[in-house]
């Protein structure tokens, strides 16, 4: 029939054969759009009936192609908040990635009505998803356990034995342990590190990062637990040093988001190489010439006669920093790496703006030991491939190889454009990296040098699997740190009386040490761990802003819990279809009106006040539901890290400083309780939805020395 109709309106314009031919591809045309429906209404019906019966809808990639700075107008230096861009013309142009597709998630929920809330997406055409945002079924999920209600086997539907559940949690492909292909489209940016890794591998790497990473940290006066003590106050100090000078001292609005990029990232670097370079001027946007040398004795490369003021700011002394030397290049081992950049940075020459320090990294030969020198176009970069890497996750290209993204994308450009950044900044790291150091450590450990080379071993060469690493660490400890205390400010700003706890809190906490809070530029870990109110306001901020939104698992069996008590009928229960995709909602978790009471206001007495914690039952019968850090085998490594890090760096700023927003001077006075919530509500910034959370538009505010009492 298709070739009758064919031949009818082609007759005298081509020949029998081509007749054929067009009769044929129609033909494969409508056989395949007819299977690609009929999958795609099979996949809806496995979700929608059966045991697992959850709410499901059909998506569809929302574009094709997407630029940071042209669909979103991501740009950390100006203070749009709209979801709506308007054009010249007086067209009005969607956001491709605007923070709805996060915040819409509990509403939908909602009204779809589904067990525990959850409801199932259709990916494509046969690809299962499910979106979650109760500790029930995210616990099962993340743990293999729920510590409300046993994971129930669909077989027999009895509860599974302890043995065989402690069986199967020692197996590397474990539940909650599974994430591809879910997150192939990070492997261009973490390649096969820790973060992306799967299975044995993966099991491995995260034993190494964790030995590696981690070793005496926990210790209150080991080596490495004072050198992050030491790293958390200097990156404290850069960050008032910077934002006083720039805010001339209260006088005008500092955007603070960038300079606590810059101080973390300058924190993660040192402490993962042990390369003790002075990162302070850098911040300033202008280079100095600096010295350098390897001491090959100690492993310890020293750097620049600024070290010496640090120092004294904060008041001890920093181990192996001498006055700076002239470095032979015989002495240095970057320049014989494997891994080698066809460019180097004159140092000699004073950066003053982006597109000079672009210019600068492109000129010469290998790389410099100095990576901060291009510290803006880095922190760009980072900034830039947290929007790329999910825009990928929502367009066609998610739905196809990776041969094609590669080939045809022009967003797979901008990619690989942002990645060369990236890449010479860590491999600069990795270069550096002194002996006893944690990057230096893994190139001795077999997950991170399969074939035990001696040139990787002696930092004399840089494999792929080191650099996979050293790009994962720099990212998560320079990104978790700054888009928390970028939110913890901006709540605090806006919440006046906790700010003002918060401070009086720190002050009398260093009095009780002997210590002068007008004089103190060092706190320590010990110090913090009795500032609970502190303490509070952290986890509050990361409970309304975690960093990291939500997580993906892959689910490799059938899963089942207990229905809903709300919805389901007693005995009841929900089965997981195997290799379906399980997307946890951390941001919803935290944010869900049935965990937590008042769920969208700042409230850190909810973490002290024993009558609003029975309020809450996130803290009550479904304790586990506060995972910032995600949980389960794959959380987050550098969560002892970043607790330290948070609690000293915000302890000194509080201590030094207060925040203010001048938006506030618009309202009356004199305010009820309920008017105070509703403006705090209406002035907070927008979210910037990365795969990571920060500010849309950075975080501008006043920024003001106390006054010192003697």
């Amino acid at each position: 029939m298709i070739f009758s109709y064919l031949r009818h309106v082609t007759r005298g314009k081509f020949t029998l054969s081509m007749q054929y031919l067009l009769s044929v591809s129609c033909l494969v045309f409508i056989s395949a759009s007819a299977w690609l429906i009929l999958k795609r209404k099979q996949t809806r019906r496995q979700l929608s009936s059966g045991n697992c019966r959850l709410p499901t809808i059909t998506w569809m990639p929302k574009f094709v192609n997407y630029m940071p700075e042209i669909d979103d107008h991501s740009s950390l230096n100006h203070d749009t908040i709209l979801d709506d861009v308007k054009l010249k013309s007086g067209e009005t142009k969607k956001k491709k990635m605007p923070s709805s597709n996060i915040t819409n998630i509990l509403p939908r929920m909602e009204r779809l009505n589904g067990p525990y809330g959850i409801y199932a997406t259709v990916y494509g055409v046969s690809t299962k998803v499910i979106h979650i945002a109760h500790p029930i079924p995210a616990k099962a999920i993340l743990m293999g356990k729920s510590s409300d209600v046993p994971i129930l086997s669909r077989q027999s539907n009895k509860t599974v034995k302890k043995s065989e559940r402690k069986k199967r949690s020692s197996v590397a492909d474990n539940l909650g342990a599974i994430k591809n292909p879910a997150y192939n489209h990070f492997k261009n940016f973490s390649g096969d590190g820790v973060f992306t890794a799967d299975g044995i591998t993966w099991k491995a790497k995260r034993t190494s990062v964790l030995h590696c990473l981690l070793k005496g940290c926990t210790k209150d006066e080991s080596e490495e637990s004072l050198r992050l003590e030491r790293e958390a106050n200097i990156a404290a100090d850069n960050f008032l040093s910077n934002s006083l000078s720039k805010g001339n001292d209260g006088n005008s609005k500092v955007n603070i988001v960038p300079l606590l990029q810059r101080a973390t990232i300058g924190l993660i670097y040192r402490f993962i190489s042990h390369h003790d370079v002075d990162t302070h001027y850098q911040s300033q946007e202008k280079v100095q010439e600096v010295s350098s040398c390897r001491n090959t004795a100690d492993g310890i490369v020293n750097f620049g006669e600024s070290n010496d003021k640090i120092q004294n700011k904060i008041g001890y002394a920093f181990k192996g920093l001498n006055d700076s030397r002239n470095c032979d290049a015989s002495t240095s081992n970057s320049s014989n790496s494997s891994v080698t950049d066809d460019s180097s940075t004159d140092r000699s020459i004073p950066i003053q703006n982006l597109s000079e320090e672009r210019e600068i990294m492109n000129k010469g030969k290998g790389d410099d030991c100095n990576p901060f020198e291009f510290l803006s176009t880095y922190l760009e970069a980072i900034t830039n491939i947290r929007m790329i890497i999910l825009a990928q996750s929502r367009s066609i290209w998610f739905l196809l190889p990776q041969c094609f993204y590669r080939a045809f994308s022009s967003m797979y450009k901008e990619e690989e454009k942002q990645m060369k950044t990236i890449r010479r900044f860590a491999r600069i790291a990795c270069q550096n990296a002194t002996i006893g150091s944690p990057l230096h450590m893994l190139r001795s450990r077999q997950s991170h040098n399969p074939e035990m080379k001696d040139d990787i071993k002696n930092g004399d060469a840089i494999n792929k699997e080191l650099l996979d690493e050293a790009i994962t660490l720099l990212f998560a400890g320079q990104d978790t740190s700054a888009a928390t205390l970028s939110w913890t400010l901006h709540l605090l700003s806006l919440n006046p009386s906790i700010q003002q706890r918060v401070t009086k809190e720190v002050k009398e906490s260093l009095s009780n040490e002997g210590l002068n809070p007008a004089s103190t530029n060092r706190i320590t870990k010990k110090m913090v761990s009795k500032m609970s109110y502190l303490d509070a306001v952290i986890r509050e901020s990361m409970r309304l802003f975690p960093v990291a939104p939500f997580v993906v698992r892959k689910i490799p069996e059938e899963v089942t819990i207990p229905g809903d008590p709300e919805i389901s009928g007693k005995g009841e229960t929900i089965t997981f279809p195997k290799d379906t995709f399980a997307c946890i909602w951390i941001y919803s978790l935290h944010r869900n009106q049935k965990l937590w009471h008042r769920p969208n206001d700042f409230v850190p007495e909810r973490w002290l006040d024993p009558n609003l914690q029975k309020m809450d039952a996130a803290q009550t019968s479904h304790k586990g539901t506060f995972i910032p850090f995600a949980a389960g085998p794959r959380n987050c490594v550098g969560q002892p890290l970043a607790h330290n890090i948070l609690r000293i760096m915000l302890a000194r700023i509080m201590n030094e400083c207060q925040v203010m927003d001048d938006r506030l001077n618009h309202f009356e006075t004199t305010l009820t309780e309920e008017e105070a919530i509703q403006r705090e509500l209406h002035l907070r910034k927008d979210m910037q939805a990365g795969f990571t959370v920060l500010p849309v538009g950075g975080v501008r505010i006043f920024i003001k020395r106390h006054m010192k009492v003697e």
